[in-house]
């Protein structure tokens, strides 16, 4: 009964939460707009930084972010992975590590990169195991990143555009079910 309860609460304040965002309301498409016209980066990319980059993402590991991630991202930043949006590089090292943490294993292969004036543009598949209510589960996605550089080759500027339905929320409970529900349709 109380499981049942719960989930009653949860399915009605997902509901209301998608009934408060109008489409007037600017949501992360606003952020995005406004850090481009902030965050300019560097031409060319420093040496290295990419790699760096790289590197930190495959496999992600919590003991290697705490070792490198300030090598990789500037102080001040814009991130946003269309789950969580940061502006501190220390906001984001906490994210990153719970995540790192509640992963069993998460790899991005890179399968193009190009560039476009201070833009970077990364095409990925990522590949992430995860326990979800005691069994382990797979997920595979397609994304890209845009980003961009300062002199010191540290990231400022990093958006992702990729379907989190297709990675992430499928396996959620509740949530999964009507995601999978919702991609059926024609």
């Amino acid at each position: 009964m109380k499981r049942l309860l719960w989930s009653m609460a949860t399915v009605s304040l997902l509901a209301a939460a998608g009934c408060a965002h109008s489409p007037d309301s600017p949501g992360y498409s606003h952020l995005y707009e406004h850090a481009l016209e902030q965050q300019r980066g560097v031409t060319p990319v420093p040496a290295g930084a990419l790699e760096r980059f790289i590197a930190l993402y495959s496999p992600i590991d919590a003991h290697y972010l705490r070792a490198h991630l300030d090598e990789v991202y500037a102080e001040r930043i814009y991130f946003n992975d269309t789950l969580a949006t940061f502006y501190q590089r220390d906001e984001l090292k906490a994210h990153m590590l719970k995540t790192a943490e509640r992963l069993n294993d998460m790899r991005l292969r890179i399968r193009k990169i190009w560039r476009d004036d201070d833009d970077v543009f990364l095409q990925w598949i990522m590949e992430t195991r995860f326990t979800v209510l005691g069994r382990e589960r797979g997920s595979r996605t397609i994304g890209i990143s845009q980003l961009r550089f300062n002199r010191q080759g540290q990231v400022i500027f990093h958006q992702d555009f990729w379907d989190s339905s297709q990675g992430l929320d499928q396996h959620l409970p509740i949530i999964g079910p009507v995601t999978r529900m919702l991609r059926q349709h024609p």
